[in-house]
């Protein structure tokens, strides 16, 4: 797409914007994973992290990086793709409770048949798990998730009349969904 996704316009908000407020709307803490500097996301006022063990990780370092700059007392981080701007208001919720219902360390979101591997949650205890995968150079997110027997939970309703984990990836996307929001803002007026 070009440029810093990241800042890319939905809606009139940028795309760190809008998962920032549906974050922190969830979670009492909430931290920007990224490898570029501080400064790009000053104005958000959050703690940054990058990759761990190094940069260049991709997402699977991001968790990792997440994992181990959670605070003294808090055991879970929830994963918020910064391209995915559509997200349930009881996601965390809910892969918590199926994570701990099922007595694993992770969970993550699926839709209409397709499965969100990064709109999931991970217990601190993942951590060694990722570092083993990472460490023999497998990035894929859908790696730990298995070895750790994540349940798959299933989102099925709209999020105001939107497909919940839409994903922006080209500037087609970005105007489909641009669209669609205007298209759910002015039926809700």
């Amino acid at each position: 797409m070009g440029g810093n996704k990241a800042f890319r316009e939905v809606g009139g908000k940028s795309l760190i914007g809008r998962v920032i407020d549906v974050a922190q709307a969830q979670c009492d803490q909430v931290m920007i994973s990224s490898n570029a500097g501080a400064e790009a996301f000053a104005d958000y006022g959050l703690p940054m992290v990058g990759d761990a063990p190094k940069p260049g990780q991709g997402p699977l370092g991001g968790i990792l990086g997440g994992l181990l700059a959670l605070p003294d007392g808090v055991d879970w981080l929830v994963t918020f793709p910064v391209d995915c701007p559509i997200v349930p208001l009881d996601m965390v919720r809910r892969l918590l409770d199926a994570a701990q219902a099922g007595k694993a360390k992770v969970a993550f979101a699926s839709h209409a048949d397709r499965d969100h591997y990064l709109s999931s949650i991970w217990h601190r205890d993942a951590a060694e798990v990722i570092a083993d995968l990472l460490a023999s150079d497998d990035r894929r997110v859908r790696g730990p998730l298995r070895a750790l027997g994540a349940p798959r939970v299933v989102f099925d309703d709209q999020v105001d009349g939107l497909e919940p984990f839409t994903n922006v990836n080209t500037p087609e996307d970005l105007k489909l969904i641009n669209s669609a929001l205007s298209s759910a803002v002015f039926t809700q007026d």
